[in-house]
């Protein structure tokens, strides 16, 4: 009985609408964008595919967004093994050559997975952010001069539906590479 009206007063106390006012965004819905921008990934330079490591893991935080991580090996090539115990050096120039090429295609592509995932994502309050960072795979043999480690996106939802309206420009997108 004393429980019960503790928890009563504790929520007599908090704000009118606090609960309300909560966006519901599910795990359904954010399982629902991972499995895009893993398709989107997936077949981004078909039939010669980059390759994901691992799956896309995404979160909603509440008061900051929804935000989306990938690790991508763009240009994937045989490490070694006892079957290739050396990697040549017209390997190395091949791989970083292909990486160097795709990198404005995974910009763009991730422009406009952000662009669809914000027009998904309803629940999300527009001053929030939708968030992309993908992470680039490397082996330890490769030449990464001119690659990035990681590029992140990120914009509120209402620039990104303003861009997917045509109101806005894409460009207007944050992007930072680290």
């Amino acid at each position: 009985m004393k429980i019960a009206a503790i928890v009563s007063l504790a929520l007599c106390a908090l704000p009118a609408g606090s609960m309300a006012d909560k966006p519901k965004v599910t795990r359904t819905m954010v399982e629902a964008m991972e499995k895009s921008v893993d398709g989107r990934l997936q077949n981004l330079f078909a039939p010669d595919s980059a390759e994901i490591v691992g799956v896309t893991q995404g979160a909603y935080i509440s008061g900051y967004g929804a935000v989306f991580m990938s690790e991508v090996n763009l240009a994937p090539a045989p490490g070694i093994s006892p079957f290739h115990p050396t990697v040549k050096p017209d390997e190395i120039k091949r791989t970083h050559d292909k990486k160097v090429e795709r990198i404005a295609a995974l910009r763009n592509t991730m422009r406009d997975i952000l662009v669809d995932t914000a027009a998904s994502l309803d629940s999300v309050p527009p001053d929030e952010q939708v968030a992309l960072g993908i992470s680039l795979f490397y082996w330890t043999w490769e030449n990464r001069d001119g690659l990035p480690a990681q590029i992140v996106m990120h914009a509120p939802k209402k620039l990104l539906l303003q861009a997917k309206a045509g109101t806005a420009d894409k460009g207007a997108i944050v992007s930072e590479e680290f």
